[in-house]
């Protein structure tokens, strides 16, 4: 017979003596293989024991007695039940909690890969078409009294939209649709288009309540390719059911945008007509979903941090690369290259519908499948395979994961214990709390994507943000300039989050904006910059102000800034220069990806560390002035090892300051300063002294040096490395100079950077980061007649 695990349970009377009983039963574990458990209390002894037992239970039950009598156990032992298995006996109340379990983990994988993917393709919305509107009638088009040889009819209520009926007809046939006033509602069904505009100088013709009109070829061609044959399609265009002529009007109906899209059947996200380019490409990306499945698991698992998820997902789930021969990326490549992927509009048009779907001539796709393969694809290039032609939609990716960031915010994904409860469920962690999406942010987000108007840098994202965007200063008007725009949206962000951290942002200006105010920037050429309160230093526990409260006031005519803070130090050196992104360069020439080595990555920036490096020893020079040595001028000792010096793997004693500046202390607040620390010795080591290292020490610091390369581009990116008169080491904008004054404005985060003007007025120029004075030191730093003052910014 073979061996079986067995539980024995014995029962001992306090009928004799028992002051020995636990010093027999540690006896037992000596001369026995028995695994055992046992527990005093005033009745007697409950022993546990364990093993395979050879034979019959009841023989194996008296072998146990029979060894505890051998090693003089008094009293009476009493065999009172055993179990012949392999598990202790489950309560009933122990079996009720795993059941309940167990309907959980199966109702939540209903809801997640079953509920939500019906409703995100529309499922829900086509059963409700076939079934309750067929009973319950539209509210129809509102036909009024038509003002005749107008095209609009005025627009008089308060949620009063037009929408245009498409005519049915062939392909061949010319396009017809009229205009009809209708009041939103749950019974107002129509569909809503999102589309580029694409270029005005080429016009088609169509004929729209009885006038002949000219429309941009895009939109041309999305009516041509949505027309149904025998069917009328009822349709909500921007360009054509908003009256473009009439600013009055226009801002009034982006008022309700919010409303139009959320309240649409669905919306048809129109990337274009299909051409030899992009052949295959919605066949493709089926097959391609279906492929990259593993990697959804992988991510799924990963983002999700359940227990040893992250160890059992590198050996279990793998993906094999898809062989290039069988499968062509081209049209997927060319179909994400198209402009609709690169306007301001489609940000909301593509976050605020529950569903939505892609359509390229007469294809079409679910929208949340796209973003589900565009992800994936992201995956597989950073861990499985080189995607041929990836750079070429880098800009596409990073448009798709600001879409998918803001929609799931806006759409969370349902849980049944909510999202508080199921993450500390399976990981043990407290839920972290998350903020919404800030409209700051998606300004910041969205700077390079394109808009007709200059106005809709801000405007376009009203209907993205969950915050509450109904103050007049916020108003979408057309009226007034670009300029106004601008300005009233950082008063606002101001007085609204009681923050200065729209000051951190800067951009170049165009001559006919340079006399306005330093501290409203051009939002339609902001500066590709990582702001200093942003990811990926929001955990930094930075502040320059030291919890001073914000005192700001605006001039009667809201061009000048009156801001109390304290002057701190004078900017001494300023390099020259400037972070290089070599991917980009790479992108613009469409260059092969393979050409973009690590080695090349690394390189191209080695001369402004270079002169960092340079200018920190100065400074430190400066400042540690008759305090002992400084740095030794080495970053990394040299070690002889089988008779060939190389460069030591830890950074030389006094240089740990320098890579605390150069990556902007990128540990603090971070749970992984050592990881960091490795990373970032790794890439200054790689990138210094690259050259005297053998190739197998090179191969094993890539992966960590080009982590690192994240955290100094966050850091360096249009900023330029510099020094003070004190002897400070800083990241300042690249627009600073010589001369210009580091300040700490009260209320904010990080300090600043402001060229004087005389008669106490001052330019903003922007925030730096400074070593030193990131925790309120520079309060203490200036000197008394620079403390508690009031700037004037104009």
């Amino acid at each position: 017979m073979s061996d079986t695990k067995r539980w024995i349970h014995v029962f001992l009377h306090k009928k004799n003596n028992t002051s020995n009983t636990e010093a027999n039963l540690l006896k037992l574990r000596e001369v026995s293989d028995w695994s055992w458990y046992y527990e005093l209390h005033e009745g007697g002894c409950v022993l546990q024991m364990k093993a395979r037992i050879p034979g019959a239970i009841d023989d194996s039950l008296v072998d146990a007695v029979k060894l505890l009598r051998k090693l003089g156990a008094s009293g009476e032992w009493i065999l009172s039940h055993h179990v012949n298995n392999t598990r202790r006996p489950i309560s009933t109340a122990g079996r009720t909690v795993w059941i309940l379990v167990g309907v959980l983990a199966w109702g939540q994988v209903c809801i997640s890969y079953v509920y939500e993917p019906l409703r995100d393709n529309g499922a829900f919305t086509n059963l409700a078409q076939s079934t309750i509107f067929r009973v319950i009638p539209a509210k129809l088009a509102r036909p009024a009294g038509r003002v005749q040889d107008k095209m609009y009819q005025p627009i008089t209520g308060d949620r009063e939209i037009r929408l245009l009926i498409l005519e049915p007809g062939a392909r061949e046939d010319v396009l017809e649709c009229e205009l009809v006033n209708a009041e939103l509602s749950w019974r107002t069904r129509f569909e809503a288009l999102s589309y580029a505009w694409g270029d005005d100088t080429t016009k088609h013709e169509l004929k729209c309540s009885g006038h002949n009109i000219g429309v941009m070829a895009n939109l041309h061609d999305a009516l041509l390719d949505l027309r149904l044959p025998t069917q009328r399609r009822v349709l909500w265009i921007d360009a054509l059911c908003i009256n473009q002529a009439d600013n009055d009007e226009k801002s009034k109906q982006i008022r309700l945008m919010h409303e139009i899209y959320s309240q649409a059947q669905e919306v048809l996200i129109y990337l274009g007509r299909s051409d030899v380019s992009v052949h295959g490409a919605i066949e493709s990306m089926r097959w391609l979903d279906w492929k990259l499945m593993p990697l959804y698991v992988r991510q799924f698992l990963l983002s999700s941090n359940i227990g040893m998820a992250s160890f059992f997902v590198e050996r279990w789930v793998k993906m094999k690369p898809i062989n290039h021969q069988d499968f062509s990326w081209d049209p997927i490549i060319n179909l994400l290259r198209r402009p609709w992927f690169q306007r301001t509009w489609v940000i909301q048009e593509a976050v605020i519908p529950k569903h939505a779907k892609v359509i390229c001539g007469g294809q079409s796709i679910a929208w949340a499948k796209v973003l589900r393969i565009v992800d994936a694809i992201r995956y597989y290039q950073s861990s499985v395979k080189r995607v041929p032609g990836y750079h070429l939609i880098y800009e596409t990716i990073s448009s798709v994961d600001l879409m998918r960031s803001a929609r799931d915010n806006r759409h969370p994904k349902i849980y049944i214990l909510g999202q508080r409860w199921y993450r500390p469920l399976l990981t043990g962690r407290p839920m972290e709390e998350q903020e919404d999406s800030k409209l700051l942010d998606l300004i910041l987000m969205s700077r390079k994507y394109k808009c007709t108007h200059p106005h809709d840098k801000i405007f376009g994202m009203l209907g993205v943000t969950a915050e509450d965007t109904s103050s007049k200063f916020l108003e979408p008007n057309y009226e007034i300039s670009e300029f106004d725009a601008y300005r009233n949206f950082v008063l606002w962000e101001i007085r609204h989050n009681k923050s200065l951290r729209v000051l951190g942002t800067s951009s170049q200006k165009s001559s006919r904006q340079r006399t306005s105010p330093s501290w409203v920037p051009d939002f339609n050429r902001l500066d590709s910059i990582t702001g200093l309160t942003g990811s990926p230093f929001r955990g930094s526990e930075v502040d320059a102000s030291a919890g001073m409260p914000m005192e700001v006031r605006e001039s009667n005519d809201s061009t000048t800034l009156h801001i109390r803070g304290c002057i701190v130090d004078t900017i001494h050196t300023v390099g020259k220069k400037s972070f290089t992104d070599r991917s980009t360069r790479l992108s613009k020439r469409q260059r092969s990806d393979e050409q973009l080595s690590v080695y090349d990555q690394l390189q191209v920036n080695r001369g402004m560390i270079e002169e960092a490096r340079d200018i920190w020893l100065e400074a430190t020079k400066g400042l540690a002035r008759g305090l002992g040595p400084g740095p030794g001028d080495r970053i990394f000792d040299t070690n002889v090892i089988d008779g060939r010096p190389l460069p030591d793997r830890s950074i030389s004693p006094g240089w740990e300051p320098f890579l605390r500046v150069l990556f902007g202390d990128a540990s603090v607040g971070s749970k992984s300063s050592m990881f960091i620390k490795e990373i970032t010795t790794s890439f200054l080591r790689l990138t210094l002294v690259e050259d005297q290292l053998p190739e197998e020490y090179t191969k094993s610091e890539e992966v960590f040096a080009i982590k690192a390369l994240g955290y100094f581009a966050a850091i360096a990116r249009s900023r330029r490395f510099a020094r003070t008169d004190m002897g400070l080491a800083a990241y300042v904008p690249m627009r600073a100079r010589r001369g210009d004054l580091v300040v700490v404005l009260y209320g904010s985060k990080v300090p600043f950077v402001v060229r004087e003007k005389g008669d106490g007025r001052y330019c903003l120029v922007g925030e730096c980061y400074m070593d030193g004075i990131m925790r309120g030191e520079g309060i203490r730093f200036a000197e008394y007649e620079n403390r508690d003052i009031e700037l004037t910014l104009v």
